[in-house]
């Protein structure tokens, strides 16, 4: 690797011993980033399987590249065929027998793994733990380089649900997030929440807190009024009417038959109010089941599964965005909402540290009752709705894409020193 080294500031290492960043005892070490590097993304989700993973490799290989690194993607293609495009790498594939959405390998060789292998990146970079993590692993010790692990996903509670505090299910969620992140050098964890996930215990040494990030032009497209009006209309959606959305995958975990199941009442103080349900999932043929069960077709609407380049029109039809998922380790689409000037209007959780500012860039509801009071008064109340909006637009500025490539690169630099000098992951 060639290039030249210069300082940055100071990373941070949450040892967890509490949550959140003021429970936490905090290490710092040295950031020299390195310039030209050659990096390594792994990924079993990606451009095949939309999802906020899939949003923030984008962003951040995009950043990267931007910032003069050589970046290159390995994921898993969507048929029994591997192929390259570009500097994408997809290995063959078939569908996944515990979540249908998902794909797997069985690929022990395959030539666009040795290309990579022969490529010789300075470090890798993996963000799931599937079959894309294992080949990863093995690029990883042919080349002798660090590993870097992301954790996005807050596997405890898919796993066991409300009963994953058990002290027996600790101590199994323990011993298998130890077991899959063992050999990285350093974890990266998108929130604070994450650094109180009995899965990562083990990790306590090694934890980097670094939200995700998004490519803001994305999201700050902008309607003319004639325009939204326009495209409101084109689903049903008047001018006056409230309007709800939610953007996301439509599965059991996100609770988005919760906030349909509130419908009701609140329909009972302000009858002019539409929900607008944006994507798709397995939960999808539930919802609208449930939807018709309580007599809401005309106040819900479902779009079904939409182009990624059109998504900021779907933000942009809203007045408030909804959120009720308490699985989330750092919610990509409340970013994305924020970059659309929207005000939030959330559940109660761990990973809105850092994200929505209760008063400022949105509500934070705990019950039925303050989801339907705090609704009305958002509707109601239009110049407090805009201070928000307005909020949100500025806060939606500290989760660029560029902070956020910026931030991982000391992360490499450190792994990549780390692992020269014998103490990965370590702090000195």
């Amino acid at each position: 690797m060639s290039g030249k080294l210069f300082f940055r500031g100071a990373a941070q290492v949450f040892l967890r011993n509490g949550n959140g960043p003021d429970a936490s005892t905090e290490r710092r070490f040295p950031r020299p980033v390195i310039e030209n590097m050659k990096i390594l993304i792994a990924s079993d989700c990606y451009t095949n399987n939309t999802n906020g993973v899939t949003t923030s490799i984008l962003a951040l290989s995009s950043a990267l590249r931007r910032l003069g690194h050589e970046v290159k993607i390995l994921s898993l293609s969507d048929s029994s065929r591997s192929f390259r495009s570009g500097d994408d790498y997809f290995i063959k594939s078939f569908p996944s027998l515990y979540y249908p959405d998902l794909r797997t390998s069985l690929v022990i060789k395959d030539p666009l793994l040795d290309e990579l292998t022969a490529w010789k990146p300075d470090v890798v970079h993996v963000h799931t733990d599937g079959s894309s993590h294992r080949m990863a692993l093995k690029i990883r010790k042919q080349c002798g380089v660090p590993l870097v692990k992301t954790c996005h996903t807050y596997y405890e509670y898919f796993a066991f649900g409300r009963f994953s505090t058990l002290p027996p299910l600790k101590v199994l969620s323990r011993f298998v997030g130890g077991r899959l992140y063992q050999q990285a050098d350093i974890v990266t964890v998108p929130s604070y929440k994450s650094t109180g996930f009995s899965f990562l215990e083990k990790m306590s040494d090694r934890l980097v807190v670094i939200h995700n990030g998004i490519e803001l032009d994305k999201y700050r497209n902008r309607f003319s009024e004639e325009e939204r009006r326009a495209f409101r209309r084109h689903m049903g959606i008047e001018d006056h009417t409230g309007t709800l959305v939610t953007i996301t995958r439509l599965s059991r975990e996100k609770h988005i038959h919760e906030l349909i199941s509130f419908l009701p009442g609140l329909l009972k103080k302000n009858r002019d109010v539409k929900y607008l349900i944006v994507g798709d999932g397995p939960d999808s043929r539930h919802l609208k089941k449930l939807t018709g069960k309580l007599n809401l077709q005309n106040n819900v609407i479902f779009t079904g599964r939409i182009p990624d380049g059109d998504v900021w029109r779907f933000y942009a039809a809203g007045d408030i965005y909804a959120a009720d998922s308490i699985c989330e380790v750092n919610s990509m689409s409340c970013i994305e909402a924020m970059a659309n000037g929207l005000p939030l209007l959330c559940r109660a959780d761990e990973s809105l540290n850092g994200v929505l500012d209760h008063g400022q860039n949105g509500l934070i509801w705990h019950s039925r009752e303050e989801f339907v009071d705090f609704t009305c008064r958002l509707l109601e109340d239009s110049r407090l709705r805009e201070n928000m909006a307005r909020s949100s637009l500025e806060k939606a500025g500290s989760f660029s894409s560029d902070a956020y490539a910026s931030a991982m690169l000391e992360v490499y630099t450190s792994a990549i020193h780390g692992s020269q000098t014998g103490s990965p992951g370590a702090a000195p």
